[in-house]
């Protein structure tokens, strides 16, 4: 029987546990959070046991002899746990939004090996335990880094992403790390820009369904996205240099007199391609 053991039961970890419980209903599932979370009826639905963050001596006991430990935290807060999660159990993975610094942190520990870095491409504009459901990963992807981990952790791993609905897909933690930059990171920034401009402007009252599907999400909570600019800078500030660049030869050509088109007609056409190439 799998004892599952989940760290932090916000939207994705609370998600992980309800989708464990929909498929291996006799699973043990133990959930690790502050005492406010874990004293909720979301809590009680997701997992078997609650154990408060605050007791390390419980939380010590809680991972001890666990067949699965998911940690799902801010990544510093991966980090800092990773060690004592290795330590004391027996397969230990990860759902931060970043990999580099996690899968580095991770290579320091005797039982580096153990440790398969995580991450499930679902979540919500809303996060919290109380947005969690059993079908949040059905048929999305979820990207493991295996660069260091041995074959019976990987295929652990690989078995609960799937059997919570999931697609297991193999990535580089630096190869994931740019294209997350590049999927989610800019896309975030630059539909919190689209919103402020917008406003700034007053502008909204014309706003229609494109400009709702590109800010789909802007703003969102400064925790969660401090811990992921802070862990993925550099492959950020890179690709939003890259984006300015783009946009600034378009914006350079429309200024002539009359207005040139060829940059922006240009841009829209291969943009088509690319993604009729995508499938």
């Amino acid at each position: 029987m799998t004892r599952l053991v989940v760290v932090g039961l916000g939207l994705i970890g609370g998600s992980i546990a309800l989708a464990h419980r929909a498929a291996e209903p006799r699973g043990e599932r133990i959930g690790i959070d502050a005492a406010g979370v874990i004293g909720s009826p979301a809590a009680a639905a997701a997992v078997d046991e609650r154990v408060d963050a605050a007791d390390r001596d419980a939380v010590r006991a809680a991972l001890t002899g666990a067949s699965l430990i998911v940690l799902a935290m801010p990544v510093q807060e991966i980090v800092a746990q990773l060690d004592e999660a290795l330590e004391v159990g027996d397969v230990v993975t990860d759902c931060g939004s970043t990999k580099r610094a996690i899968a580095e942190a991770a290579v320091r520990s005797p039982r580096a090996s153990r440790f398969v870095p995580g991450h499930p491409m679902a979540g919500a504009p809303t996060g919290g335990l109380e947005q969690a459901r059993a079908d949040l990963f059905e048929r999305r992807r979820w990207i493991l880094c295996p660069e260091a981990s041995d074959a019976d952790a990987l295929a652990r791993v690989e078995e609960l992403v799937r059997r919570v609905g999931a697609v297991p897909a193999r990535m580089g933690a630096a190869e994931h790390d740019r294209a997350v930059a590049l999927t989610s990171h800019v896309p975030q920034l630059l539909a919190s820009a689209m919103a402020m401009l917008a406003q700034r402007h007053r502008a909204r009252v014309a706003a229609g369904p494109a400009f709702s599907r590109l800010t789909h999400g802007a703003g969102g909570p400064g925790r969660m996205w401090g811990d992921i600019f802070s862990s993925n800078a550099d492959e950020i500030a890179a690709l939003l240099r890259e984006l300015c660049g783009e946009l600034e030869q378009v914006a350079s050509e429309l200024e002539q007199a009359p207005a040139g088109t060829e940059r922006a007609l240009e841009l829209l056409a291969a943009a088509r391609a690319a993604l009729d190439s995508a499938g």
